[in-house]
């Protein structure tokens, strides 16, 4: 049995009920575990009786979302979860891709953590990029579409494939990261722990990544709103301090975060909102202060 679960925040209702029509054809349980407050949340009309939604009342963060999902889908006698943003737009075929690419990889050898899909972004049109690290280096994989698989230190989490059992081994979503490098963490945490992510070269996913990009010098960056670049500064310090953390990954993360962090400021309306939400998360980083972000 299978359980895919959509984490929503204020989401558009109408794209987040064509996801959940898409995945109900191809999932055993559709779960939607909305973050929006109290006074905010959408409403479900659906004649699909697979899709079930869960009201939170408040924002959580994606991380303790998912781990909500996971717990109904466990309750739910789910041997497989498959986890989405709300602004994912999947393959009709994405979840069998997914299984297959999985099998293969299994009868290879590999102990799997997850199994994810090739990310086109909505922008840009482009395939996503994955990381691979060794020793001292770090190396971003494009995908070549000609094995069914490769592998990758993490995946992004929508779209990815995890067995209830690699999650009771591996554990849940780090709830005190909120959002921001939750996936991360887990793959690094699955990859100290002898599992590998898989990327399944047949499955297909369009996805939004970040607000509109910023152009710099004939180039796109992913941009984010402030609290979301506040997110992402302090997790970045939290997880250097971390051993499992590889090498390459901490210099890399290092030196691109410090240029972001110029970009952002310089070149990223509102500056000094950017500049603001971005120093307090360094510093909020070092102080190892987790959670929900306070003033």
């Amino acid at each position: 049995m299978i359980s895919a679960i959509i984490i929503t925040y204020l989401p558009e209702r109408e794209r987040v009920l064509s996801l959940a029509a898409c995945l109900a054809s191809q999932v055993d349980h559709v779960l939607i575990i909305d973050n929006s407050p109290a006074d905010s949340q959408f409403s479900l009309t659906s004649s699909l009786s697979e899709v079930v939604i869960h009201y939170i009342g408040r924002n959580v963060g994606i991380a303790q979302a998912q781990n909500i999902g996971i717990a109904k889908a466990k309750e739910w006698g789910s041997r497989d979860v498959v986890l989405f943003d709300q602004d994912s737009v999947p393959s009709p075929t994405l979840v069998q891709d997914l299984l297959d690419a999985r099998d293969i990889a299994t009868r290879d050898g590999l102990n799997v953590a997850a199994v994810g899909p090739v990310h086109f972004d909505l922008d840009s049109g482009s395939p996503s990029r994955f990381v691979c690290t060794k020793a001292l280096t770090l190396k971003l994989v494009t995908p070549d579409f000609k094995s069914a698989y490769f592998t990758a230190d993490f995946i992004i989490a929508s779209g990815s494939l995890i067995s209830i059992e690699a999650l009771d081994t591996i554990g849940l979503m780090e709830n005190e990261l909120f959002i921001d490098c939750v996936d991360i963490e887990w793959g690094y945490r699955a990859r100290a722990k002898g599992r590998v992510c898989v990327v399944a070269q047949a499955a297909r996913m369009d996805h939004k990544i970040g607000d509109k990009p910023l152009i710099l010098f004939g180039r796109q960056i992913t941009t984010h709103s402030p609290i979301r670049h506040y997110y992402f500064f302090r997790n970045v310090v939290l997880l250097l301090k971390r051993k499992y953390m590889p090498v390459g990954w901490k210099m890399n993360v290092s030196v691109k975060s410090l240029v972001q962090a110029i970009i952002f400021t310089f070149f990223l309306s509102p500056r000094y909102t950017h500049f603001k939400y971005i120093t307090k998360g360094f510093l909020h980083g070092i102080l190892g202060r987790t959670g929900p972000y306070e003033r």
